[in-house]
């Protein structure tokens, strides 16, 4: 048979092709190197815009020793939304320009305290207008930029369609930078001072060393003189090292530092002049009270004891010298309730006279400060917390339980303004007995309608009142400051205030004290009966608007120019060098 035959043949006798499943699609590629590598991207643009979340945070509260926290924090929510703007809009170009930028970041942050340090000697000539945004804008500005532009990239690794890739990653850094902002802000402070990590330099070693993690560069090695100079150098840190930089610097200024620490309210130091021989405790930007040392000198003048510098103290213990139905009472049937501290003049003398004294303080290192170096007596009922719930809850359980209350809040150069609210001072005055008298410092300008807006909600609440000022007006802060132009407005006229204040519709008057009432003092003897001289004209304003929790912002909002008056005020009272130095 012929080839073509016998294959054809052979074909023919093969068993016809059974059927078979239809064609396998192409095998996709594996997909988990993908999707680990856009979980690594997530976490580490999560982490930068934490990291930088934090440093934000205490970047504020490393300026507030030094400017304040109000004025430090007037410009800074505007310049970190232009920094995320800028971010956004300048990503490609500095990343096509300017690669190796990521390497940047831990370098700045291990750089910030450093810079800050430096950048604060010159606070005097910067002032709080200045300082806060020239420091900022040279640390953690430049960190959050970078951070932005980082963590942005990393998002943009993600699977996002073209329309979207153009606003989504930018939305979604600055919503994660956005929320651990708000975190930090809520949670940082009470955790401050619990231990050296939870302190300004701390922190920001934390970040800088987290920057490091997830941005690894050999541009690392540049920062180890940062490093050095935070852990040995910095007098800010609050390490054993730093603690001694910071004694010899303050010794070349005739100061000594007895105590410091990082707590909720602040940066709190307790420091004594040896040229003026006094002792002062201080909390950020602000003083909470002093005391004139008892010297051969002052003794031959007759002092016997430590002396409060601010007669302010002296004032507010006038309450128990208010004539009412229970004046003739025995102070040793009496009570009191003390909000605020400071360095415990007036609750001092309060207990020293029998009474039983409740203080409420926000901050447990405050109260240390007080017993440890201003002599606060123990025997006293001590509630360290917030004031408003205490009295939210005293005025609900046990009203009508107090003959005299204190409220001593102000500090640098604001009040907290929740203390001032109706709400606020209902309670109080749920609290006083009818026969009570309550005593209020506030610090402002009547002028301002801020300050108006308070005294018009005391006396909202309060039938009688009279108000005292701490001090005589200073001419040159009440004459126009263009003494040629007769309409021109006078300077601002920033001053303590004192309330007293019943809950019933009865004059205020005073009592003259005798000895046992000045407790041996000499400024008690001179300062304790407000004199007329001093007495403030006020009358309420018809229909005024009362702080309220819906007006707040309002008092908050005039808080700026109060703040940046009072640091001017605080810079005069200790030397640039020593504010500075914290």
């Amino acid at each position: 048979m012929p080839p073509k035959q016998k294959a054809a043949a052979a074909k023919k006798a093969q068993p016809p092709p059974t059927p078979s499943a239809p064609a396998a699609a192409p095998a996709a590629p594996a997909s988990n190197g993908n999707t680990a590598a856009h979980v690594i991207a997530i976490v580490r643009a999560t982490a930068l815009m934490a990291l930088a979340a934090a440093a934000s945070t205490v970047s504020q509260l490393t300026l507030s020793p030094v400017y304040g926290g109000i004025p430090a924090s007037i410009w800074h929510k505007k310049v970190v939304i232009f920094i995320v703007m800028a971010a956004v809009i300048n990503k490609d170009p500095i990343r096509r320009y300017m690669p190796g930028t990521k390497a940047l970041i831990p370098l700045l942050a291990f750089y910030a305290p450093p810079i800050q340090s430096t950048l604060f000697q010159y606070s005097d000539k910067l002032g709080p207008d200045y300082g806060p945004v020239v420091t900022e804008a040279l640390t953690v500005y430049p960190f959050l930029f970078l951070s932005l532009i980082a963590a942005i990239g990393l998002v943009e690794t993600l699977n996002f369609s073209p329309a979207l890739r153009r606003g989504v990653p930018g939305m979604a850094a600055y919503a994660t930078f956005a929320a651990f902002e708000k975190l930090t802000e809520e949670h940082l402070p009470a955790l401050m001072g619990s231990n050296d990590f939870f302190t300004r330099s701390g922190l920001s070693l934390v970040v800088a060393a987290g920057s490091a993690i997830v941005s690894p560069s050999w541009l690392l090695a540049l920062a180890l003189p940062a490093a050095f100079h935070t852990l040995r150098l910095n007098p800010h840190s609050p390490f054993d090292a730093t603690t001694e930089v910071l004694k010899q610097k303050l010794q070349a200024q005739q100061y000594t530092l007895l105590d410091r620490v990082e707590s909720l309210s602040g940066y709190v130091s307790v420091l004594e002049s040896g040229e003026n021989q006094f002792r002062l405790l201080r909390c950020d930007h602000s003083l909470l009270g002093g005391e004139w040392l008892v010297t051969p000198e002052r003794q031959r003048m007759g002092q016997t004891q430590r002396e409060t510098i601010y007669t302010v103290f002296t004032m507010l213990e006038a309450v128990r010298l208010v004539q009412t139905a229970a004046s003739e009472t025995p102070d040793a049937q009496k009570s009191a309730l003390n909000i605020g501290l400071g360095i415990g003049t007036c609750p001092t003398a309060l207990i020293a006279h029998g009474i039983n004294t409740t203080i409420v303080e926000l901050d447990p290192a405050v109260h240390a400060m007080a017993t440890k170096h201003f002599a606060l007596p123990q025997n006293h009922t001590a509630v360290l917390s917030d004031a408003v719930p205490f009295v939210a809850d005293a005025a609900a359980s046990q009203p009508a339980s107090y003959d005299y209350i204190v409220h001593d809040v102000f500090t640098g150069g604001a009040e907290p303004a929740a203390l001032f609210t109706l709400d606020f001072l209902n309670g109080l005055k749920t609290l006083l007995r009818p026969d009570g008298v309550i005593a209020l410092n506030y610090a402002g300008d009547l002028r301002l309608p801020t300050t108006r807006m308070v005294l018009n909600t005391i006396h909202a609440v309060f039938p009688s009142c009279r108000i005292f000022r701490d001090q005589l007006p200073d001419k040159t802060s009440t004459t126009p400051a263009d003494s040629d132009d007769p309409n021109a407005e006078p300077a601002m006229d920033f001053l303590n205030m004192v309330l007293f204040c019943r809950p019933v519709a009865e004059p205020i008057e005073f009592r003259k004290p005798g000895r046992a009432d000045w407790l041996g003092s000499i400024v008690r003897k001179r300062t304790l009966l407000p004199g007329k001289e001093l007495e403030v004209a006020f009358s309420p304003d018809e229909g005024a608007q009362l702080l309220t929790g819906e007006t707040v912002e309002v008092l908050e909002k005039g808080h700026k120019a109060s703040a940046v008056s009072h640091w001017r005020i605080m810079r005069t009272v200790l030397p640039d060098a020593v504010w500075q130095l914290w």
